[in-house]
């Protein structure tokens, strides 16, 4: 009985519901333990401030769950261009802290446009393929409908936020390898991609460059490299570094971490490097193991789409579901594991969240809101209170009969009638002549 009530209330993935009530404890206890760096005296400010937000991530979740996956296909050219206009405006009209532009703000509220730009490029990119991805037969068409969309997004971003440039790449190039697409193609960029990577890294190390953000990433890419003791980043490292090391198995006891005093972002960027000092490797493998399970869902939630087995003339909404849950959760699970590689020194500062534990709600927003797509899929498939909705070509999508059509006119005939309806049978199927007819 309570399942039932609770799937009711929760439609979609019940594991994920879990799964998010977990990080939201992790959330809630790291980020008092680490808000004794920040400013003031009053952690518990702090933590009503970050538990409102976590709040608020959760209404959005439950909100968007209900929402029929059909009207997230319609809205996902309208929120692409809308995401590329906040690019723009945080580009030119932006305050810049830090040396970056990251942070657009519109009234009381601050938004950084990159966790929206992300997240609605990866369901445009969705709608594209579930359309296009048996129509792009030549490099040209590759280009236009596929990588000038992800290249200008990456652009825009780029200036003030490589890291998150980078990844965006990355989680495109995921979302590429899932799809139907040829895989020439697919191979193709990868190569070109992995030239140019190679490239920059080159430019940022040995160049000379100072336009945008280039000495701050030489810098950290230095640090990276080298160890450089004298470097801002190289110190933080250095200290989140000291953290992973003193945890042991159990760690320090929750609220005992010695590091986080000295961590200037152990509430956001370097949260998991507190947890593991303060919880141990037994806590933080859990937390691991939590985002691993996460995408484990979305597999289990593809594997069910493709079991529907529709016809080929209503394919594409199937495949734009597929490819929406698969671009959303890798989106999700790269950036946690870009943000543990930080914290122990596998990858140079990126400056990316953990996502739903992190301090900042930006980041909780629209993290909640890509999980909340992703259960509006998932109780499609899963309840049989709330399946696949009708689709019509004014929704963007082909025009789909119902499977009971055929049942529902044969019952209006037995209701008006009286009885069951006759079959019929088509004139070619009987080899009879004009007079034989007559006589029938």
């Amino acid at each position: 009985m309570a399942f039932s009530k609770f799937k009711v209330i929760f439609g979609g993935n019940r594991g994920i519901w879990i799964i998010i009530a977990v990080l939201f404890m992790y959330s809630v206890l790291s980020v008092y333990s680490a808000s004794v760096q920040l400013p003031g005296t009053n952690t518990t400010q702090h933590l009503f401030k970050h538990v409102f937000g976590l709040l608020i991530a959760v209404a959005c979740i439950y909100v968007i769950h209900k929402i029929p996956c059909k009207y997230f296909r319609k809205v996902s050219y309208l929120l692409y261009g809308l995401s590329i206009i906040l690019l723009i405006l945080t580009w030119l009209f932006a305050p810049e802290v830090n040396g970056a532009k990251r942070w657009l703000i519109i009234g009381p509220i601050t938004l950084q446009t990159s966790d929206f730009a992300k997240v609605a490029l990866l369901m445009f990119l969705a709608n594209k393929l579930s359309k296009k991805e048996e129509e792009i037969t030549s490099i040209g068409a590759f280009v236009k409908i596929i990588l000038f969309p992800i290249f200008l997004t990456c652009f825009l971003i780029m200036p003030s936020n490589l890291s998150t440039a980078l990844l965006v790449f990355f989680e495109a190039m995921v979302l590429l390898f899932f799809s139907a697409i040829k895989r020439k193609y697919f191979w193709g960029l990868f190569g070109v991609a992995a030239v140019s990577g190679a490239l920059l890294f080159c430019v940022i190390l040995y160049g000379n460059i100072s336009i945008w953000r280039f000495p701050t990433w030489k810098a950290r890419v230095e640090s990276w490299i080298e160890g450089n003791p004298n470097e801002a980043d190289q110190v933080q490292v250095n200290n989140a570094r000291m953290a992973v090391a003193s945890g042991g198995i159990v760690g320090r006891g929750p609220g005992n971490g010695h590091a986080k005093v000295k961590l200037a972002n152990a509430h956001c960027d370097y949260i998991f490097a507190n947890i593991v000092e303060e919880t141990g490797l037994v806590f933080a493998t859990i937390l691991i193991w939590l985002y691993i399970m996460l995408f484990y869902r979305a597999i289990t939630i593809v594997k069910k789409i493709n079991k529907l087995e529709p016809d080929s003339e209503l394919k594409p909404k199937y495949k734009f579901r597929q490819y929406l849950v698969l671009g959303l959760m890798s989106m999700i699970v790269i950036q946690a594991l870009s943000n543990m590689a930080v914290s122990t020194d596998l990858m140079p500062v990126t400056g990316q969240t953990l996502p739903f534990v992190s301090y900042g709600n930006s980041s909780l927003l629209f993290i909640g809101f890509a999980i909340g797509v992703i259960l509006s899929v998932s109780r499609e498939v899963d309840d049989a209170t709330a399946p696949i909705a009708q689709e019509t070509e004014a929704d963007g999508d082909v025009t789909l009969v119902a499977d009971n059509a055929d049942a529902t006119v044969d019952s209006a005939v037995v209701e008006e009638n009286g009885s069951e309806p006759e079959e019929i049978i088509e004139d070619n199927e009987l080899n009879i002549d004009e007079n034989e007819r007559k006589q029938i």
